[in-house]
């Protein structure tokens, strides 16, 4: 994957809810927050359509570094409340750091530089919840504490390296079961490992800590030759009800495309190989793209961006994946991202970012 994590420093050029919640395994039943459209008020009579039910629509909010809690608190109002109430959304997903030293290292710790502390999340959790929104977790990876491709993890020791993860864990995981946060994604896109069965003993040590809905994202982009993918026909489920990924189709389409093409190829990306009932159970845990022409066919493409902006490529984008999750029934959408440190009235330089883009803002908006 040559998607690099965009870390927005000045001038840096370049949530889901489930629609139940998870316990011990099992799903519940749709939260009062699945919108459903055209449905009656008596319900569904026999001979009517099936209700629409609308993917929950968040944002990532991204903390880059160990900022102090004065910062964040500040940042933190600032940011939720655009969040909230400019761009119109219900939910927000967490997303932060921890280290891993080497790409083959067993060990998972959380950075004094760069991941937040349990203060610091304790914070953002309470303004979130305070501003009506629903708060989802995710967990990133630095490695050597440095912006990484998370997808270049491959552990020695998968065991000792999901122990060590757990640890680290464990309170975020306490703090969002205090907090009754609705979902905490464990990990991203380390494809080397991700469909490994050791999964499942991690994921019943977690729940017996944190009793809402744990999720991973795996990584959705280019299928490669293991069959890593998440949208791969090779793919193997993780155990557990709720499924994650990121999404970075790879579509053969011209930077004038309509929406509605790109509309037709992210569906046919998402539903050629995963069927209806899979589909149905996951969340895109991150899409982005640079508002950049050409970049329809490798989105996850970061590294050494140039060139002048093309906004109506991403907010395309936007709407198109928008509407394939919607078609497809998936369970919820999160756009990457907007970094606790950017100010949205005045955000930093970037060919990934959505801020400052008219027309990016509005494809979220009216997601």
């Amino acid at each position: 994957m040559q998607k690099r994590r965009i870390r927005m420093i000045s001038a840096a050029v370049a949530v889901a809810i489930p629609l139940g919640t998870t316990v011990c395994g099992a799903v519940a039943a749709p939260s009062a927050q699945a919108q459903t459209v055209n449905a009656s008020p008596s319900g569904v009579r026999p001979g009517d359509a099936a209700p629409v039910i609308k993917p929950v629509v968040g944002v990532n909010l991204y903390i880059k570094d160990n900022y102090s809690l004065a910062d964040v608190t500040t940042w933190g109002e600032r940011d939720l409340q655009f969040i909230r109430h400019t761009l119109g959304l219900k939910a927000v997903a967490i997303d932060w750091d921890y280290n891993v030293p080497s790409d083959g290292s067993d060990v998972v710790a959380s950075s004094p530089t760069r991941t937040p502390t349990i203060a610091d999340l304790t914070e953002l959790t309470k303004l979130a919840k305070s501003d009506g929104l629903r708060v989802e977790y995710r967990a990133l990876f630095a490695i050597n504490n440095l912006d990484s491709r998370d997808r270049s993890l491959v552990p020695k020791h998968l065991g000792a390296w999901l122990d060590s993860l757990l640890s680290t864990e464990t309170p975020a995981l306490e703090l969002a079961q205090r907090e009754h946060v609705s979902e905490f994604v464990v990990g991203t896109e380390i494809a080397a490992v991700d469909q490994s069965p050791l999964w499942g003993g991690f994921f019943k040590r977690a729940a017996k800590i944190y009793k809402g809905t744990l999720s991973y994202a795996s990584w959705g982009g280019r299928a490669s030759a293991d069959g890593s993918g998440f949208f791969d026909s090779h793919r193997v489920d993780l155990p557990v009800a709720a499924l994650g990924a990121t999404a970075y189709p790879p579509i053969d389409l011209l930077r004038d495309a309509s929406v509605d093409a790109l509309t037709k190829a992210w569906e046919h990306w998402l539903s050629a190989y995963t069927p209806a009932s899979v589909l149905r159970r996951t969340a895109i845990d991150e899409i982005g793209i640079p508002a950049l022409g050409g970049s329809y066919f490798d989105p996850w493409q970061w590294d050494g961006l140039k060139g002048k902006a093309d906004p109506i490529v991403q907010a395309r984008w936007f709407q198109a994946a928008c509407a394939a999750v919607t078609a497809e029934h998936m369970r919820g959408i999160y756009f990457w991202s907007e970094s606790l440190n950017d100010n949205p009235a005045k955000p930093f330089d970037s060919l990934v970012g959505f801020l400052g883009r008219p027309a990016s803002l509005a494809a979220i908006r009216s997601c």
